[in-house]
């Protein structure tokens, strides 16, 4: 089971990755939102995943070290997918809004604080620290929460 969850996170990761080239050669509002989304939605999916693990709500504590590192490695996109300013542009709905870019700085900031938490939430799943894990996860779900609070519409 471990193995395939794996390979589906991964599936998500190269999905993702394959849209760099699509974002660089076609730079269209609608196609960078689209790629942001793609980006967005594999970090999600690897945050949900790690807290019901952590919650004891799956049996796959096995994936836990797997599922940080795509986090951490995913993260290390999510910036880079803001960079087009598509505020007000394209047919594709988003949820962010213009102060994504009107503040770049202080997004930027809480991206980079993101990368952190996410790089140290993965050191400890891969030493298999468990109680510095839980806390971690908290940690880095308020990078999350803050982003969203402040860029994102309600």
């Amino acid at each position: 089971m471990t193995r395939k969850l794996t390979a589906f996170t991964l599936a998500g990761v190269l999905a993702a990755l394959s849209l760099v080239g699509l974002a660089a050669a076609e730079t269209s509002p609608d196609n960078a939102i689209k790629y942001r989304k793609a980006v967005m939605s594999v970090v999600g999916g690897n945050m949900s995943a790690l807290v019901m693990i952590a919650k004891g709500e799956v049996e796959h504590a096995a994936a836990l070290a797997p599922h940080a590192q795509m986090l951490a490695e995913t993260s290390e996109l999510s910036l880079a997918a803001f960079r087009q300013n598509t505020d007000g542009q394209g047919r594709e709905k988003t949820t962010a809004i213009a102060k994504v870019w009107g503040d770049w700085d202080d997004f930027e900031k809480g991206m980079e604080a993101f990368t952190e938490e996410a790089n140290k939430l993965a050191s400890m799943a891969e030493a298999g620290d468990m109680d510095g894990l839980r806390s971690q996860i908290g940690a880095l779900g308020k990078t999350c929460k803050d982003c969203h609070d402040d860029f994102r519409s309600k």
